[in-house]
């Protein structure tokens, strides 16, 4: 049967209600395999709204996507608007049905062109008619609706996480429309076919209470009272067997009517008109005394999980604006019965031990709830339950982190008794309830023009008088805001100090955060101070948890459960860990391996309860996790894994500038970290972080030698990169000092004759150069190290190159990338094929010069490697105007100029024997107006990168000039 839409048929009608299909003008449309249509089905699943690139990888890829995971969904994208939009590949003009929308995609569709929505106008229409006792247009509607479910909802997505919580959705809505459909029939007078409706429905759904009330209901109208009577023990017996739970009382009101003959009793089970809404209060919810901030796209988030879902919870810390954001959201409905809001702090707290400080029945919710609903006939759940059974309005749970398991108890039977009543709680823990949306709270935005500084300001200008802000007041507020993690509560506390303290003396106090973050409202005391707000979760964790908050407290940034591991080396303790997320005292941040974060004011409060001796022990196996972290990150960024490993000592930079300061009065610890992570600060561009750590290499003496060169050759091609040429010579004699021999350990002592061997050769110094690279290379062939190898072979190819003999240069560079290229070590492999590219360039051979060059950026992106890319893209412009390709060389240099003014780094800086004269030659070749315009291309590139996640324009202006190359 063909769906009947709300308005017609529509032109694109995408069906998920059994296999996905789509058709075209009435035509069906192949869809693809199985990942396109797991991107239709989420973008499907979102309603309209917009889903980012990340999200959609995340959930049709999971832990398995590619690094061209994004290049592909881009292919799927335009796959699937050639089916769903054809006109859009015969026009050209914009896409229609998948729209890029922002960072993301959406599928935008009306009404009548997804299933699904058709189903949910229907069946909701055919409820309200059946409310207003309107029984045969319900049937219509119902049967309609029914109609355009072919099998089990996103049947095609039954493993995928995403869809899960829409095909719960969907198919509770389709089991309340078959138990309406079996009402009508009941209302009409067609006992024969409810009772077979409502048979087949129970018997294939056993534990729908509803279910089982109907065909009870449909048998005695068909004047079977012994049936109906065997129905309900049925239900009974099964609802105990199942669930271990007696009966609902309208399946125990129901018994009782069948068995005393009672019509109108019987009759209840039948549609009526809506109940009488709750007895309004003149303030259902609370109105905050001063306006919300900065919380638009949660109170839009928020509002859209509750059209979604039944129980959503808003978690977070102490802090965080939840309560705010909860009535913010509660305040903007209009539920006919609702909404109201239940205050749960002053019911007795729970020890963290599981006991209790009163009794059970002094601390059960259900009487909170009753009180704000005004209800007096009995505070039982069941009382409550029977209240609320035919209402429709949002119940709002403040602060139940300190009752939760009675919350989740009472959320449950509410959810499951009453399909009317949505419920919305705040808790630094989820409920766990069964289909539960949980939305982290997050921080404010805190950019110099963002909510959390327009939250500052506004209430620093309550608590002086109206007294404006100047612009060094705006600035400094953006670095305080920063520095309280964005914290509303931590915002408005420390706002509430500019009456005693100026903006900048707030942020030069910020090191004792909890010492300025006091004061607050007295009508609120368990938020005076931040402390306090703290001290609440804080208060309810066992010893066990406790002691490992204290501890992750030293983590700088994040970490992740090898880290935690390494530096608690307690039995047990990682099984605190999900405690602490779940308390929202430690923020999990998704990805594989899982990383965790603490924000900056509980790690203050962690370090002030935390113990000195604890202290002591965790910062000292804080910085041998980060030696042994620099140990492993040395041979892992000569290899395969070289990408991974700069993503992840991206991560983990802060822990290691921690340690850094941890080890401070430790020289020998200090340059072994640094010297095992030189290789990052060099191909990330990070020179003056870099030459920071490394500098203190040139006063180590009496230290042993492996770690001595290892440094020096580290802070040597440091200041290369740095174009400190003094310097460079400094280190240069400084490593040349170091006997290769008296390096004991032979890996360092390879090491040492590869950086001699590099900067010989690179100063002309050809026959030592030859020497020390010919003795690294068996060195490294004897100990199985390629990368090594590799790197000296590439040595001696600089060697060769510098004596003029470009043969031989060639073929040792070539056998080097070889070499690279077989063990995975992408950073020489690159290095090798732009030397070799220099060696073309100077028999004037461009295109041979383009070629390796173009080799060399592929290396340079699997490596996600910095400082070659730009040295690769100014080489490749000097090679294509030097081919008269003006404007192409043009935009490259402009986009290696940009890149060069963000992170500090100059390639023609590093190799001014070679790059240094290309550039000027380049920057002659150009003309003006043709700079001016690549560079103005170039910015508009760079900015579309910054405003929109999910775009680079910059790299597609680089990938579209490399393609013409190609």
């Amino acid at each position: 049967m063909a769906p009947v839409s709300v308005s017609g048929t529509p032109p694109v009608l995408v069906r998920v209600l059994g296999a996905m299909t789509a058709e075209v003008d009435g035509v069906p449309v192949a869809l693809g395999g199985p990942r396109p249509r797991a991107v239709l089905a989420r973008l499907a699943v979102a309603d309209g709204r917009m889903v980012t690139d990340d999200a959609i990888i995340e959930d049709v890829w999971g832990d398995d996507a590619p690094r061209t995971a994004l290049l592909t969904l881009q292919g799927y994208v335009s796959s699937l608007r050639k089916a769903l939009d054809p006109a859009t590949a015969r026009t050209g003009l914009g896409a229609r049905v998948v729209v890029r929308d922002g960072p993301g995609y959406a599928l935008r569709l009306p009404p009548e062109g997804l299933d699904a929505a058709v189903f949910t106008t229907l069946a909701a229409e055919a409820r309200s008619a059946l409310g207003r006792g309107e029984a045969e247009a319900a049937a219509r509607l119902l049967d309609d609706a029914l109609a355009l479910w072919r099998g089990p909802a996103y049947v095609d997505c039954l493993d995928r996480d995403f869809a899960s919580p829409e095909i719960a959705r969907l198919t509770a809505l389709r089991h309340g429309a078959t138990e309406d459909r079996t009402a009508a029939a009941l209302a009409l007078g067609d006992h024969a076919r409810a009772v077979a409706m409502a048979e087949a429905h129970t018997r294939e759904h056993p534990l729908r209470e509803r279910g089982w009330a109907l065909w009870a209901a449909a048998l005695y109208r068909s004047g079977r009272q012994g049936d109906a009577s065997a129905a309900l023990l049925a239900a009974r017996r099964t609802l105990a067997d199942e669930l271990g739970a007696d009966p609902g009382p309208e399946l125990l009101a129901l018994q009782d009517a069948v068995l005393r003959r009672d019509d109108a009793g019987v009759a209840a089970v039948l549609p009526a008109p809506a109940a009488a809404p709750l007895a309004r209060r003149q303030r259902r919810v609370p109105v905050p005394l001063t306006p919300t901030v900065g919380r638009e796209d949660d109170v839009r988030a928020v509002a859209d999980a509750l059209r979604d879902h039944r129980s959503v919870t808003l978690t977070g810390p102490g802090g965080m604006g939840k309560t705010r954001l909860a009535l913010e959201v509660a305040g903007r409905r209009d539920d006919p019965d609702g909404p109201w809001f239940v205050e749960l702090a002053g019911l007795p707290v729970r020890s963290a031990a599981g006991g209790a400080e009163s009794t059970a029945a002094e601390a059960d919710p259900a009487g909170a709830v009753a009180t704000a609903l005004g209800v007096t006939s009995g505070r039982g759940v069941d009382a409550l339950v029977a209240v609320l059974a035919d209402r429709r309005a949002l119940l709002v749970f403040d602060n139940c982190e300190h009752v939760v398991d009675s919350v989740a108890l009472l959320v449950t039977e509410i959810l499951r008794s009453c399909p009317g009543m949505s419920v919305l709680a705040t808790s630094r823990v989820s409920l766990g309830t069964p289909g539960e949306f949980v939305h982290e709270t997050p921080p404010l935005a805190t950019a110099d023009d963002g909510p959390a500084v327009e939250l500052f300001l506004a209430r620093a200008s309550d608590a002086t008088g109206g007294a404006a802000a100047t612009e060094d007041d705006r600035l400094a507020a953006a670095r305080l805001c920063e520095g309280l993690d964005g914290m509303p509560l931590a915002i408005e506390l420390a706002a509430a100090q500019a009456r005693t303290l100026s903006v900048r003396q707030l942020l030069d106090h910020l090191d004792d955060r909890l010492a300025v973050l006091r004061g607050g409202s007295r009508a609120n005391p368990r938020h005076a101070t931040m402390a306090a707000a703290v001290e609440w979760s804080y208060r309810s964790l066992t010893d066990g948890e406790k002691l490992l908050f204290t501890e992750l407290g030293i983590f700088e940034g994040g970490f992740d459960l090898d880290a935690v591991t390494a530096v608690v080396d307690r039995r047990g303790a990682v099984l605190d860990l999900a405690p602490l997320v779940e308390k929202s005292l430690i923020k999990a941040l998704g990805g594989h391996p899982r990383r965790y974060r603490m924000l900056e004011t509980l790690r203050s409060y962690a370090a002030s309860v935390r113990d000195d001796d604890v202290t002591a022990r965790v910062r000292r196996r804080h910085v041998q996790w980060v030696t042994d972290l620099a140990d492993t990150a040395y041979l892992e960024l000569r290899g395969p894994r070289a990408a991974q490993w700069m993503d992840r000592l991206d991560r983990e930079m802060p822990n290691v500038r921690a340690a850094f300061e941890h080890c401070a009065d430790d020289l020998e610890t200090h340059l072994h970290i640094a010297g095992g992570l030189y290789w990052f600060w060099y191909r990330r561009g990070n020179v003056a972080e870099g030459l920071r750590y490394l500098e203190p290499a040139m006063k180590a003496r009496d230290l042993p030698a492996a770690v001595t060169a290892r440094a020096v050759a580290g802070l040597t091609i440091t200041r290369y990169l740095a174009g400190d040429i003094a310097g460079l010579m400094e280190s240069f004699g400084r490593l040349a000092e170091i006997e290769p021999a008296t390096v004991g350990d032979p890996v360092p002592r390879t090491d040492a004759l590869v950086a001699l061997a590099y900067f010989e050769a690179g100063a002309g110094l050809v026959e030592p150069a030859l020497a020390h690279a010919a003795e690294a290379v068996a060195l490294a062939e004897d100990l199985g190290v390629p990368s090594s190898a590799a790197e000296a072979t590439m040595s001696a190819g600089t060697a060769w190159f510098r004596a003029g003999d470009l043969d031989r240069a060639h073929e040792f560079l070539r056998r080097a990338v070889d070499v690279a290229a077989t063990s995975g070590y992408r950073w020489c492999e690159a290095s090798s094929l732009w030397l070799d590219a220099k060696v073309s360039l100077a028999e004037h051979d461009d295109a041979g010069a383009v070629a390796s060059l173009l080799r060399m950026l592929d290396a340079c992106e699997e490596a996600a490697d910095t400082t070659s890319t730009m040295v690769g893209l100014m080489t490749l412009a000097y090679a294509l105007v030097r081919r008269g390709h003006v404007e192409d060389a043009a935009l490259l240099r402009a986009v290696v100029d940009l890149r060069s003014e963000s992170i500090g780094y100059w390639p023609a800086a590093m190799d001014p024997v070679d790059l240094g004269p290309y550039v000027a030659e380049l920057t002659a070749s150009i003309p003006a107006d043709t700079a001016a315009a690549a560079t103005a291309a170039a910015r508009a590139a760079a900015d579309t990168r910054a405003g929109s996640a999910g775009t680079n324009g910059e790299s597609n202006l680089v990938e579209a000039v490399l393609q013409r190359c190609r």
